[in-house]
């Protein structure tokens, strides 16, 4: 006869092994092996915090939801900024792929054990406030489950959408990529009319405020950038590009 805790530990593994049943063990280490530590180029703006960016297997993704979260956590990666893949965690149906340390803020367990003498007390780990971390994550969701084999290159090409791995494109990121026209706007902080919303953030960084109103039944979304004085600039997207730059409060020549 079975034991009842024997019976609970088969029960236990059964679970275990079928939630990692999707992606074999040899396509999960051959993924590791050459993925972990590889760089590559963001293509678009990542924002900072413990969400990171959702990607389906379809290539899309969720702007509103990003910028939302730009707004709330601030941006942890511009376009163009060459990032390195520090862990993965493999899903029953989707995978957590960590840039730069991720998001969240790492603890040892013995940041939790404090040690003093009545009301002053200190972590043995080291002080609380530690560097909040620089980094994000990309959570790669499936329609289905995980494919049993995937390899790393489907893999790369999954996340192309969000990371250029192609280091000859390293140096022509950013900045560099852009248009002629585009490019030299950036450079001089400058906002164009058929930028997208990457390409303003690259000129102008993080808005102070942003509005929608639909026009004509067409969503419409201004970003709001105060400057020196009584200096605003409006910026203006319809469907992710720029229509319309407007400045007020800036003395007439």
């Amino acid at each position: 006869m079975i034991s009842r805790g024997f019976a609970i530990f088969l029960l236990f593994m059964g679970f275990a092994t079928s939630a990692h049943a999707q992606l074999s063990q040899d396509a999960r280490f051959e993924i590791l092996r050459t993925v972990i530590a590889q760089q590559a180029a963001v293509r678009i703006a990542v924002p900072a915090g413990s969400d990171g960016v959702e990607l389906n297997d379809a290539g899309e993704l969720n702007s509103e939801k990003i910028t939302k979260q730009i707004d709330k956590d601030g941006l942890a990666m511009e376009p163009g900024k060459v990032v390195t893949i520090t862990k993965i965690d493999f899903g029953n149906k989707d995978l957590e792929i960590e840039l730069d340390g991720g998001g969240k803020k790492k603890t040892s367990f013995l940041d939790k054990i404090q040690v003093g003498v009545g009301s002053k007390t200190t972590p043995i780990g080291g002080a609380p406030d530690k560097e909040p971390p620089k980094g994000s994550k990309i959570v790669l969701k499936f329609a289905n489950k995980v494919p049993s084999a995937l390899t790393p290159d489907e893999l790369r090409a999954l996340l192309d959408p969000v990371l250029d791995f192609n280091k000859s494109n390293f140096l022509k990121t950013g900045v560099d990529a852009l248009p002629p026209e585009f490019k030299e706007a950036v450079l001089a902080k400058e906002a164009r009319i058929g930028m997208d919303r990457n390409t303003v953030l690259m000129a102008l960084g993080r808005p102070d405020n942003r509005v929608k109103e639909k026009v004509d039944g067409v969503e419409q979304e201004d970003w709001i950038y105060r400057g020196k004085g009584y200096r605003t600039t409006f910026v203006t997207f319809e469907d992710n590009v720029v229509i319309r730059i407007r400045e007020h409060g800036v003395p007439s020549q």
